[in-house]
């Protein structure tokens, strides 16, 4: 599996990546800046392999963990 790692503000809707401190896959969905009909902090759904089933989405942004839009993820490519 070869991946490319890039901020995640600048991996492509859709992109597969492992999310940091996590080998688990998932894929971004979006990621709006801040503002008045966002809450800037990106949406992500794990990847399992199809589309069928359960799929976990979450926010991609952690203040806590210090994740944000300029954290360094690796894109599957």
């Amino acid at each position: 599996m070869e991946t490319i790692k890039m901020k995640f503000k600048d991996a492509p809707i859709g992109a597969r990546f492992k999310y940091p401190g996590l080998e688990s896959v998932w894929v971004k969905i979006n990621s709006y800046p801040k503002g008045m009909f966002n809450d800037g902090s990106g949406l992500v759904v794990q990847w399992n392999g199809n589309v069928k089933g359960y799929q976990s989405h979450c926010c991609f942004s952690d203040e806590e963990e210090g994740i944000n839009f300029d954290t360094v993820v690796e894109v599957i490519v």
